[in-house]
């Protein structure tokens, strides 16, 4: 007889919706499961009583996403009740306090302080405001969780905060000063999910190439792997975004030769034009940027290097945009991720006029897309007709018996299989290349 599971108790539902990075979607791992543990179920937005909102404000364009996702939740009936967090609620919650709904709003620095929040949450309906100032955090909040659940891939958050304050930038007064955790914690947090099963972490962080530099002793993203190495866990390890200018001769000889790297390198570069990395505060120029790409293309030669591109800064003229994209035609670049320069109120590049015409900003970011597909494509094809190993994640959508994975060095695979091969590698020969994805027959 099958068991009959009860519905979940009214009021008691709840949801966690994620805007931005991967330390904000660790960050939502650490609320859902704490939300649990405080008698909530979680379930998906259409079924709960309470909205978790995580969010960002990186962009114009995440701060609007949030504010819709906050009208979508208004429409309802009957309307959720709202929590709201992240670094556009460490910005400015005055904003998001006035749509109807909103009973918490929670700043980065207080998310620690959520098992408390998500039991006073169930015995408290009026609003409050928990909003610190995280410019005067120094120590690094531990968020530990126990799963990752629904990834065969892990986000570890094992840094936090950034002291670049480059002129455009509003993360270093949502997210604090930089902040590590100590390297004991970080091996306690990927044995719990090694021991979970899963197959790959990503080391995670705001700065997380400035890692362990405030510690007492200091440590390093270099000797981090090298500890990591020399244990020789049976699973991957890829690295997310790290700034230019921290990509040293030490991580990278760290990095080299060891067995589980996942060869891809996501760099900020921002600008190819000196006169703008100037004026953003960028500590590094076009030419240093250049070489050094190469030389890690010459190290890793099978490595996917994407970058970061910001257009339409407020000092960028034609010429210096035709700089950035000359530079970036000539790299050996996979991917590109475009971003139209949006003010951030409170930097000093939300002063300076005048701003650059928005259509014309447009227009670079499009060319610029256009430039990254074709990188994309091209890399895609360079691996045509090689066997790779790919860690299966599940069925395609929609096309049962088709299953997609990543390989190492962030290539996305299609390849006949069924569903019980996620969270498992398999060896795959890449046959071509099918739109944004590579087509390939697995080798059992």
């Amino acid at each position: 007889m099958n068991k009959v599971v009860p519905p979940p108790a009214p009021g008691r539902r709840l949801t966690v919706l994620t805007f931005g990075c991967k330390v904000n979607q660790y960050e939502s791992a650490f609320l859902s499961e704490q939300a649990a543990a405080a008698g909530w179920q979680i379930v998906p937005p259409e079924a709960a009583d309470v909205w978790v909102i995580n969010t960002c404000t990186v962009t114009a364009r995440a701060d609007r996403q949030a504010r819709q996702m906050l009208r979508q939740a208004g429409r309802l009936q009957p309307p959720p009740r709202l929590v709201v967090t992240g670094c556009y609620a460490q910005r400015a919650p005055g904003e998001l306090a006035v749509f109807p709904g909103v009973q918490v709003i929670m700043g980065n620095a207080d998310k620690a302080s959520w098992p408390e929040m998500a039991v006073r949450l169930q015995q408290d309906t009026q609003p409050w405001l928990a909003v610190n100032d995280i410019t005067a955090c120094r120590s690094f909040q531990s968020l530990p969780i126990r799963q990752f659940a629904g990834h065969t891939r892990a986000f570890v958050k094992i840094q936090d905060g950034c002291g670049n304050h480059c002129r455009y930038c509003i993360v270093p007064a949502v997210r604090g000063p930089e902040r590590s955790l100590p390297p004991d914690q970080v091996l306690a947090q990927l044995r719990v999910f090694r021991d979970q099963g899963c197959r790959e972490m990503v080391l995670t962080g705001i700065n997380l190439s400035r890692y362990g530099r405030d510690l007492l002793p200091p440590a390093s993203l270099p000797g981090l792997c090298r500890s990591l190495q020399a244990r020789d866990w049976p699973v991957r390890v890829r690295l997310s975004s790290l700034e230019p200018q921290d990509l040293t001769p030490e991580l990278l000889e760290a990095l080299s030769g060891w067995q589980h790297f996942c060869p891809h390198f996501h760099i900020p570069l921002q600008s190819g034009a000196d006169a703008v990395l100037a004026a953003m505060g960028r500590p590094y120029r076009a030419a240093w940027l250049e070489e050094m790409v190469q030389a890690i293309s010459r190290r890793f030669p099978e490595a996917a290097i994407g970058l970061d591109v910001l257009v339409g800064y407020p000092t960028e003229t034609a010429a210096d945009f035709a700089q950035t994209r000359a530079l970036l035609a000539r790299l050996p670049l996979a991917y590109l991720h475009v971003f139209p320069y949006s003010p951030r109120p409170g930097t000093p590049a939300a002063t300076l006029t005048p701003q650059t015409d928005q259509r014309q900003v447009a227009a670079w970011a499009h060319d610029l897309r256009i430039l990254g597909a074709e990188k994309k494509r091209a890399f895609y094809q360079r691996q045509v007709g090689q066997i790779v190993e790919i860690l299966v994640e599940g069925e395609v959508t929609g096309k049962p018996g088709l299953v997609t994975g990543l390989t190492a060095n962030y290539l996305r695979v299609h390849c006949p299989g069924p569903a019980t091969w996620a969270n498992r590698f398999v060896r795959v020969r890449l046959e071509k290349v099918a739109g944004t994805v590579l087509r390939g027959t697995p080798i059992i």
